[in-house]
């Protein structure tokens, strides 16, 4: 039985179901990092070893087949004087992907690998060199500059974050997401970046879950026309086929990446045109999996256990 290092965080339900589905698989081997103090981590020249603490459970290189990289976390780390804590997170940052990277024969996915194919510079700037069709867009920390965007267009301009969106108020997590531009967006350019897109009368949208060579694309219809994400939206989803073209481009994008997963986003217009929107190196599958039957945690294992 092939072992499988799983890194994420204690509340990740996504791992908990496939440790679970999939006990008979695999020996699943899970590191918490934000329990961290529930681990010992021993790595010299010859080997990297860690020791679940709690469960008197130890790995090592020797032993490790695959990572499952998932959403890491960090402690609280209240217990220690503040002006610490960047330090600290730091240096733990750096052995979780450290870890992450070296252990196995195979990953899903390496941290380096993620975190190249997530930037959004880079990929508005590949799908277009690769074909795919991608609306007028513009980055910037220019105040004049989007301006004259927004002015120049005669579409409703989209704002959305360059990163993940990720706020934090009273240790309260929250995600900014796309929104219809005002001139809050535009006042504090200087401070903050931000992108801007002409805005797509959608049909629908569409998420393509990708494992290899596998391609689970989903019909994503909303009442909201600007991010079927909001909050209270009615959503039905539709398991449908791509068109050839589009599958092409997705593998051509895959394999500039180096990827073996991905989930890829889309709007279809009202002529039934493929816009491409992201790629997201990590994106979630879970939810689609239940929904709509698919099977993509078979094939994320199958990948891991070296099928």
């Amino acid at each position: 039985m092939k072992t499988i290092l799983i890194i994420t965080n204690s509340i990740d339900k996504t791992a908990t179901y496939i440790q679970k589905k999939y006990a008979s698989d695999a020996y699943f081997f899970r590191f918490n990092t934000d329990y961290f103090n529930n681990y010992s981590i021993n790595i010299n020249q010859n080997k990297i070893e860690i020791t679940d603490l709690i469960k008197k459970e130890t790995i090592s290189s020797l032993d490790v087949y695959s990572v499952y990289y998932r959403k890491i976390s960090f402690p609280t780390l209240s217990e220690y004087t503040p002006y610490y804590h960047i330090f600290m997170k730091s240096e733990m940052f750096s052995l979780i992907k450290g870890i992450a990277e070296s252990l196995g024969e195979r990953a899903l996915s390496r941290p380096s690998t993620i975190t190249r194919a997530d930037n959004k510079v880079i990929q508005l700037t590949i799908a277009k060199e690769i074909g795919f069709t991608v609306t007028n867009s513009l980055i910037t920390n220019n105040k004049i500059l989007a301006e004259n965007f927004v002015k120049n267009s005669k579409e409703n301009i989209i704002v959305k974050p360059i990163s993940t969106g990720e706020i934090k108020k009273n240790n309260y997590k929250t995600v900014i997401q796309t929104n219809v531009v005002n001139n809050s967006n535009i006042d504090n350019l200087n401070k903050s970046p931000e992108y801007f897109q002409y805005y797509i009368e959608k049909k629908y949208e569409v998420r393509v879950t990708v494992i290899n060579s596998k391609l689970f694309p989903v019909k994503i219809t909303s009442n909201n026309k600007v991010d079927w994400r909001k909050i209270n939206n009615k959503i039905t989803y539709e398991s449908i086929i791509l068109p050839e073209h589009i599958k092409f481009l997705i593998f051509k994008m895959m394999a500039y990446f180096n990827l073996v997963y991905a989930a890829f986003d889309f709007i279809v217009n009202l002529k039934n045109e493929y816009y491409f929107l992201e790629l997201n190196a990590n994106g979630q599958w879970q939810w689609l999996e239940k929904e709509l039957d698919l099977k993509i945690s078979k094939e994320i294992v199958n990948y891991l256990t070296g099928g």
